[in-house]
């Protein structure tokens, strides 16, 4: 019988490495490219800060040792999606202040305050619970408040902000740090996030001419921080350029970025093929000559997703070798037939660079018609984290 302690040892075949040094130089670029943002804006900190999103377990990175390195830079802010991922954050020994992106029920409140989170609210009640807790804890409670300037998704709208801030004003164990919104097609439609911007604004400007000066002001996701100018921030949310995610190739003349993941795996299994043998389920694939096939053990079990059937590639041998027949639960099969040598053991990159060959989570998105981050948040926990000092 194998022991425990030995099974612990056992290396995975397939892994996410994490390269720490590329998020570090991300930080470094990000804190450069805020410094270089002039702001106007003299009623509350006029610096630029980083609020480091780590939400989605840092967009598949691993919540906890991401979070961890980026205290160790001086992160002061991190934001989170929900009071479970706070939780999770406090439970890992971290102590700076965690954003809760979502609006709260009514019913977390406790938690929101035992375990010292910053609860975004944008309805009353919410608001209410949370002072009622706060009161019988007799401790006052940072809260943000988030305003919809056109997500049409979570937040009271901009030209109801103001009375729905002097109300959450009005609550005594409460105290609003934020003020935020969202950008929805910061990407794609210029003229609305500026709208956006100038809505925020004036309703900041109105905010402090009533006296109601709220500390932080925030809208820039990683778009926003390297897409726009915008005088009234000074709070920044960066969430995918801290892993090396540009979110669009315009930005790459702007900043220098490193991607902070790979996927690493291992053929387990050679075999030749001859002409009109099928591969996989559906037989979606059809040999027209005699090949050589290796089996690599991901699957769409493992977020690798089935939609790359006979349409990605991956690296062996330092060649592109394309992913043949349909994607299975735990494994896929590549044709090898111009790697010299294929042996079970070698090498295979599904995400990164192998010798001078690389994939890019913008190409697998692409297959794939999405997104780059929802290719690295869709990875399943199946495979493990290694971290790469």
């Amino acid at each position: 019988m194998v022991s425990a302690q030995k099974e612990n040892k056992l290396a995975p075949v397939t892994y996410c490495e994490i390269d720490l040094k590329a998020i570090r130089h991300n930080v470094k670029a990000l804190r450069h490219f805020a410094a270089s943002r002039k702001l106007h804006n003299i009623s509350r900190p006029s610096t630029l800060q980083l609020l480091a999103v780590i939400k989605a377990d840092a967009y598949g990175h691993g919540m906890e040792p991401i979070g961890h390195l980026l205290d160790e830079l001086g992160i002061d802010f991190f934001g989170v999606s929900d009071v479970f991922e706070g939780m999770r954050l406090r439970a890992a020994g971290l102590k700076k202040p965690i954003l809760l992106f979502e609006t709260t029920l009514a019913a977390q409140a406790q938690h929101i305050v035992d375990y010292q989170l910053m609860p975004t609210v944008c309805t009353l009640d919410v608001a209410q619970a949370l002072n009622r807790y706060a009161q019988q804890k007799k401790q006052s409670l940072k809260v943000h408040v988030k305003v919809d300037t056109g997500m049409g998704r979570l937040g009271v709208w901009y030209k109801d902000a103001i009375t729905f801030v002097q109300k959450i004003m009005a609550l005594k164990y409460l105290v609003i740090q934020g003020v935020f919104t969202h950008f929805p097609v910061a990407d794609t439609d210029c003229a609305f996030t500026e709208k956006q911007i100038k809505q925020l604004t004036t309703l900041v400007q109105q905010l402090d001419q009533k006296g109601l000066v709220i500390p932080y002001v925030h809208a820039a996701n990683s778009m926003g921080l390297t897409g726009y100018q915008v005088d009234v921030l000074n709070l920044s949310r960066p969430g995918l350029t801290i892993y090396g995610l540009y979110p669009d190739s315009k930005i790459k003349t702007k900043i220098n970025l490193k991607p902070a993941m790979s996927i690493r795996s291992t053929v387990i299994f050679c075999k030749d093929v001859l002409k009109g043998q099928g591969i996989s389920y559906g037989h979606s694939f059809t040999a027209k000559k005699k090949m050589k096939v290796a089996v690599v053990p991901i699957g769409y079990s493992d977020g690798y997703l089935r939609i790359f059937s006979n349409k990605a590639d991956v690296l062996v041998g330092g060649q592109r070798c394309p992913v043949i027949g349909r994607v299975t639960m735990d494994q896929v099969m590549v044709d090898v037939s111009k790697v010299k040598n294929t042996r079970i053991g070698m090498a295979v990159t599904i995400l990164g660079t192998q010798k001078q060959e690389c994939i890019t989570a913008e190409e697998l998105a692409d297959h794939a018609q999405t997104i780059n981050y929802e290719i690295v948040c869709s990875l399943g926990s199946r495979l493990p984290r290694i971290y790469k000092s």
